[in-house]
């Protein structure tokens, strides 16, 4: 993903410097805070509550790197028989156990299964927006 910025042109009047220009912000990307890498960053949307406890609600924008290795307690996304889950990871010594909030929701990975560690989770996106503001152009903010 390459995004170029367009700069403005620096302009003087009559020889004198705007005053307006004398006091520049840099421009603000969303893009430079929350990717690091945009060659191995993804979006991804949480599909259950599984992850509450980490206030992490379904339908949440992800933001996944894979270039990341998981260390205990980060959320990774993996994939394991079939499906993609969201867990915090919790290596053991003889087992690998993917924590939600429940232990119901827990997946319990022995030595012999094969599981494919799809990413870190860097950030979660929240919407804020309350119910009836989804009018108009809102009705998709943040996709939920």
């Amino acid at each position: 993903m390459l995004r170029l910025k367009r700069h403005r042109a620096k302009r003087d009047v009559l020889g004198f410097r705007l005053p307006m220009l004398t006091h520049e912000e840099p421009e603000l990307d969303i893009t430079d805070i929350t990717v690091i890498d945009p060659d191995n960053t993804f979006y991804m949307r949480m599909g259950s509550d599984a992850m509450r406890g980490h206030n992490i609600l379904e339908n949440n924008v992800l933001v996944v790197d894979r270039s990341l290795m998981p260390v205990p307690g980060c959320i990774v996304v993996f994939f394991h028989e079939g499906n993609f889950y969201t867990r915090e990871y919790a290596p053991e010594s003889d087992r690998l156990v993917l924590r939600a909030d429940t232990p119901g929701d827990s997946i319990v990975i022995e030595k012999d299964e094969h599981w494919v560690c799809w990413g870190v989770v860097t950030l979660s996106l929240n919407p804020l927006i309350q119910p009836q503001q989804r009018t108009g152009r809102y009705t998709r903010v943040c996709a939920c």
